[in-house]
């Protein structure tokens, strides 16, 4: 008499089964998301506004650490523009004003500060005071990973840039204030600081839209040489956020990232990131 009770039981399993939305994959991985907590640091700036943007529509609890609420408001959507929308006001070279952004349990970290030259009426270019290479792609990342360090951060993802094997052109803003050289060594101060982290060194960074080239994946100016030297401000940001939907491929990852125009976009990061893994030296 038992057989009859264990077929009626199945069939209740299939039936509560088929109740079930077909999309119920995406809401557990929604509200796995809702628990993660991102700061994206440099939010307002050209990538940094993609970058915060997307994580937000994926429904992860993003911060963004900004200079100037003004902007703030303007690109990033907030109204109070304050910590209760999880935006937060501080400077790289400062870093007591960072102590806060950090508190309260950040998860991933997302370092898109960067230095920005200006170009003199003369030709030439230059930094403003106080925001030299050597304060905010050196130090200021050193004082950012110091904050992920007192705050147990699980994983940071810098984003540095390619270029780092060949000397500059002196010719070029990149070797106003060598920022290269900068760059490479807060690379090597965020994987000497025992923090997990992911170096993603970007190409020459474009406005143009995303989603349109290949992502290519590279190690030691290997794109470079092979006459890739751009990438999408869009699919960096897109490439920044997957670091971290698949963290689990990413950490202990420092490759080169390109696009390459002549082949379709890329669809699958999984797979971008695998390849960073086996061309890692």
């Amino acid at each position: 008499h038992l057989m009859p009770s264990l077929i009626c039981l199945l069939r209740a399993v299939v039936f509560a089964a088929a109740l079930v939305p077909a999309d119920s994959t995406a809401a557990t991985a929604a509200a796995a998301s809702s628990a993660t907590t991102v700061l994206v640091t440099g939010a307002t700036g050209r990538t940094g506004t993609h970058t915060y943007l997307k994580f937000k529509d994926l429904g992860y609890d993003v911060r963004g650490l900004v200079r100037n609420v003004t902007k703030a408001r303007e690109r990033l959507g907030c109204h109070k523009c304050d910590s209760s929308e999880g935006i937060f006001v501080g400077d790289v070279t400062v870093p007591s004003s960072l102590e806060e952004a950090f508190s309260g349990g950040v998860d991933y970290v997302v370092i898109l500060t960067s230095s920005s030259p200006i170009q003199l009426p003369n030709g030439t270019w230059t930094f403003p005071n106080g925001s030299y290479p050597v304060d905010i792609d050196y130090k200021g990342s050193i004082n950012q990973v110091r904050q992920a360090m007192d705050h147990h951060v699980t994983q940071v993802i810098l984003v540095s840039s390619f270029g780092t094997t060949i000397p500059p052109d002196p010719n070029s803003p990149m070797s106003t204030g060598h920022v290269l050289f900068y760059k490479l060594n807060a690379e090597a101060s965020l994987m000497g600081s025992g923090v997990e982290f992911t170096v993603v060194k970007a190409a020459g960074l474009v406005d143009s839209p995303g989603g349109r080239h290949l992502l290519v994946a590279g190690q030691g100016d290997s794109c470079m040489h092979k006459g890739m030297f751009t990438v999408a401000r869009e699919d960096l940001a897109d490439v920044c956020v997957h670091a971290v939907v698949d963290s689990n491929l990413t950490q202990g990852l420092r490759f080169d990232l390109a696009s390459n125009p002549l082949k379709p976009a890329t669809s699958d990061f999984k797979a971008l990131f695998l390849s960073a893994q086996e061309n890692r030296i």
